[in-house]
């Protein structure tokens, strides 16, 4: 990927995302130490849309509170810092991103169900390898692809070419966006997070999720994504654009110590929990 093509091309883009101030300033407080329950959820009821998501997921059949949730106080107490900065950021990004033109040849339903799973599966993976920022790879696994929302919705005829070569040739829309672009997704999606200031953590996960051997200092997080996608490609569930399953990367399977039993056994809680995130993650839209 030549990295200064990428960069020249996305400072071409006058109207190119930033993060909604809301949002941004609540993904501030959470990241800081000294920040109050009061004042996040302060900041958060400055956005009514986004002050009633955060209320809406707190109730949602996710989390499985017994007790109805009514103030974002409550909520932040409840769910934690980092289940609050999760859904804030998710939110505001599915927002934004769902807005953009319509493509015929990428559905946006299968591309969120894609990047939900994956996200779900990066969590369980993390519980597994006895990782403590378990919420954050749920993060890091459904962001991995939306690079490709950012390609389609500005580069909208150049990704449409990505889509038909892809198709016609059969090659991963990685092959694809590298012909085409001469640089992919990965590489968009983590510039843009890295304009947002967001964990480097998580922008090293989006951008070395199909390559994490090439990361020594994010080879673990890239590793569990990595393996994430592939499961859920494996199973039927991909993101949109190719049919290709891409290859496994032999050292993250490796490092992720998933045996074929405990696959099986974690389908069956990832099978219930994405049953019951698609509801908060796609309000209006549980026919999903």
């Amino acid at each position: 990927m030549e990295k200064s093509e990428l960069k020249k091309r996305l400072s071409n883009i006058k109207e190119l995302p930033t993060l909604p101030i809301v949002a941004n300033n609540v993904i501030q407080l959470t990241q800081n130490p000294d920040s109050t329950a009061f004042e996040i959820a302060e900041a958060i009821s400055l956005d009514q849309s986004l002050a009633s998501r955060v209320l809406k997921t707190a109730n949602s059949a996710y989390y499985g509170f017994p007790r109805k949730i009514t103030t974002i106080n409550y909520a932040i107490v409840v769910l934690g810092l980092n289940n609050i900065k999760n859904i804030v950021l998710s939110a505001s990004i599915m927002e934004q991103f769902s807005r953009t033109g319509e493509n015929l040849l990428l559905d946006r339903r299968d591309f969120w169900k894609h990047s939900l799973l994956c996200g779900i599966i990066s969590k369980k993976i993390s519980e597994h390898m006895r990782i403590t920022n378990s919420e954050e790879m749920f993060m890091c696994g459904l962001l991995h692809d939306f690079g490709k929302m950012i390609l389609d919705g500005f580069f909208h005829d150049e990704f449409v070419l990505v889509l038909k070569l892809s198709n016609k040739k059969n090659f991963t829309m990685m092959e694809a966006e590298n012909k085409i672009f001469g640089f992919n997704h990965s590489g968009v999606g983590a510039l843009l997070l890295r304009r947002w200031s967001l964990p480097p953590s998580l922008v090293k996960a989006v951008e070395f999720h199909h390559s994490p051997d090439k990361s020594l200092s994010a080879f673990r997080i890239a590793s569990i994504v990595h393996v994430a996608d592939y499961l859920c490609r494996r199973i039927g569930i991909g993101s949109g654009g190719d049919n290709v399953l891409p290859d496994l990367n032999k050292k993250a399977f490796k490092l992720v110590e998933l045996t074929s039993k405990q696959i099986n056994k974690m389908s069956l809680q990832i099978t219930k929990e994405f049953k019951a995130a698609t509801g908060f993650l796609y309000e209006g839209k549980e026919d999903i």
